[in-house]
């Protein structure tokens, strides 16, 4: 769960610094030659019709000439991926009392729709990831829910189609090399058991959901704190990949007319992406 709130958009980190009045999801970024680019922090599971509500965003998108986004998923890549999600040698049921076993089919299997025993190679963060989504599915209110393709996909896709250049800033198998192998298995399994234990998903994605459609970074990050982060988890989901990141949209930045669009959590902290822009000479505003 430590691992996986982040991967849903919510990735996140540090102590937030943010001033109270410099808040929101979409920010201006203007380089030290005046160039203008555009950060906005995305929530991975809302669709592409919310932009309706944003025409801001809209607006930025459609006059940048260029699209930044986490990645892009190749779906002829995801077949030779697949052996990163097993566990080879284990198994759930050996790994698990009977108690613990139990619940993982009184949660998991309505999830997945099929018998536990047949997930018994799969390591936990798979299954976590899918609970996860599932929960958010059903925690979003009607009044939050928004049809279309997912919004970083649709970001990547549209800009792609009109003629923009993508830039993805980590390829798929370096994103899932961090979700599946930055734990030992037996670590994502004492993870998985306690969110299923203390029913931790609940509160935590009710927050983030509204944290996010009330345009609240602050909000956000405490809703994601609740998930009981470890400094050597978000060492490892935000900090690490921030650091990685800013260094290739530096010279992009430096041309402007970059629109990026990453998980909103890798924007707030000493870490994130708008602190590091910072420091490198950046002036960024938030945009209401």
């Amino acid at each position: 769960m430590k691992k996986l709130l982040l991967s849903l958009g919510a990735s996140l980190l540090a102590i937030l610094v943010l001033p109270a009045q410099e808040q929101g999801l979409l920010w201006e970024i203007e380089s030290p030659e005046g160039k203008v680019s555009y950060l906005y922090g995305t929530y991975h599971l809302v669709g592409a019709d919310f932009l309706e509500e944003r025409k801001d965003v809209s607006k930025v998108f459609e006059e940048s000439r260029m699209v930044v986004v986490e990645t892009v998923i190749d779906s002829s890549q995801l077949m030779s991926l697949a052996p990163l999600s097993l566990m080879p040698g284990k198994s759930l049921k050996a790994m698990t009392d009977s108690l613990d076993y139990l619940l993982l089919k009184e949660k998991i299997e309505p999830v997945m729709q099929m018998d536990l025993a047949m997930l018994d190679m799969l390591k936990p963060m798979v299954l976590s990831t899918a609970y996860a989504a599932n929960l958010a599915q059903e925690l979003t209110p009607d009044s939050l829910r928004y049809g279309g393709l997912p919004i970083d996909m649709y970001f990547a896709k549209t800009g792609e189609e009109q003629g923009k250049e993508v830039l993805s800033l980590e390829t798929i198998k370096e994103q899932m090399t961090i979700l599946f192998e930055s734990q030992t298995e037996e670590e994502q399994l004492e993870d998985l058991l306690e969110m299923l234990r203390e029913d931790m998903g609940e509160d935590v994605t009710t927050g983030i959901i509204a944290a996010y459609h009330q345009d609240d970074l602050s909000e956000l990050y405490e809703a994601a704190m609740l998930s009981g982060m470890e400094a050597g988890d978000m060492e490892v989901l935000l900090d690490e990949r921030n650091q990685a990141w800013v260094p290739k949209l530096a010279p992009e930045l430096n041309k402007g007319g970059l629109f990026i669009a990453v998980g909103a959590l890798h924007l707030p902290g000493e870490q994130g992406l708008i602190a590091l822009l910072q420091a490198e000479g950046y002036k960024l505003k938030p945009l209401k």
